[in-house]
């Protein structure tokens, strides 16, 4: 009996090791890249071996498309354009070759089936890349400049007539601010002309950006395209009256890579695993014979519509 005990406490002993180190492996990001590893080969190898059989068949059907119109008129408010049905019959088409090719390769194992987790499991794997190299980053900068270059920016000083102190004499003081100011350089002692102004009388290096989030939208288009060095204005905004003079401009500039590297390789991340996604998708899908039902009448659509 006591040796029977000993042998039931030893297996006991050993299973709990047994599962102490796989709960310790699985915690290894070697293993785990070694898991992904293996996936992405098996994964790989299912599409090849697939590729020789017959193509599947996806139906889009008519009903289906009206469901679809259904829940952007649910979301926007209005009924889709034809661009717009199109659209969602595409990603409808490419949900469905990500599910069935994610199932496929057993991804929907230990996970709830859904179909957009599925697909995200799929692209997840097409975006498996090495680190990009400093070339590559370079090309990349290079050919997305407008991604990274600096906005122009301006300095400006300003005389400002406030429309809460002046409700009744802002039209006329302004008349009279205007012809002092017609002829004046940046040199002109404008402390008795105008009024104080909470963010000061001096603005440098404002961006585009920077001069609307402080003053609006209008105001920012109308001081951006005034000439440097002389008075200008009035320049309305919701605070009131500006007259503005531009003393300089700094055009801006593609940085160096060294000083937008995080923003390049985040970029160019983002655009290999699109372009990963895409390839992946469009080698799959040849696979499938996909069959779109004609969409609903447009009496259909308008009753969608209601």
């Amino acid at each position: 009996g006591g040796s029977q005990d000993d042998d039931h406490r030893t297996r006991l002993h050993l299973a709990d090791l047994v599962h102490a180190l796989i709960a310790r492996l699985l915690r290894e990001p070697l293993f785990q890249f070694l898991a992904l590893g293996a996936t992405l080969f098996a994964l790989y190898g299912l599409v090849g071996k697939r590729n020789a059989e017959a193509p599947e068949k996806i139906v889009v059907s008519a009903s289906r498309i009206a469901n679809l119109g259904d829940g952007f008129v649910r979301t926007w408010r209005r009924p889709p354009s034809e661009q717009e049905l199109q659209g969602l019959i595409e990603d409808y088409i490419r949900d469905e070759v990500f599910y069935r090719e994610g199932r496929a390769a057993g991804l929907d194992r230990d996970d709830v089936i859904i179909r957009r987790r599925v697909r995200q499991k799929m692209e997840f794997l097409a975006a498996d890349m090495p680190e990009a190299s400093d070339e590559q980053l370079a090309a990349y900068l290079a050919s997305n400049p407008e991604r990274f270059r600096s906005d122009d920016q301006i300095t400006f000083r300003q005389v400002f007539l406030s429309a809460t102190r002046r409700p009744n004499t802002i039209e006329s003081d302004s008349k009279q601010v205007a012809s002092v100011l017609a002829g004046a350089d940046a040199a002109v002692d404008t402390t008795t002309l105008g009024d104080p102004f909470l963010l000061g009388e001096e603005f440098r290096g404002f961006s585009a950006t920077k001069v609307t989030n402080q003053f609006g939208e209008r105001f920012a288009k109308r001081v951006l395209a005034m000439e440097n060095g002389r008075w200008q204005g009035p320049v309305s905004s919701s605070f009131g009256q500006h007259f503005v003079f531009i003393s300089k401009r700094v055009s801006g500039s593609l940085p160096p890579l060294d000083d937008v590297r995080p923003a390049v390789r985040r970029e160019w991340a983002n655009a290999r695993r699109l372009e990963a996604e895409q390839k992946l998708y469009a080698s799959l899908r040849e696979r499938y014979e996909i069959v779109v039902e004609a969409p609903p009448s447009k009496a259909a659509s308008a009753d969608v519509g209601r």
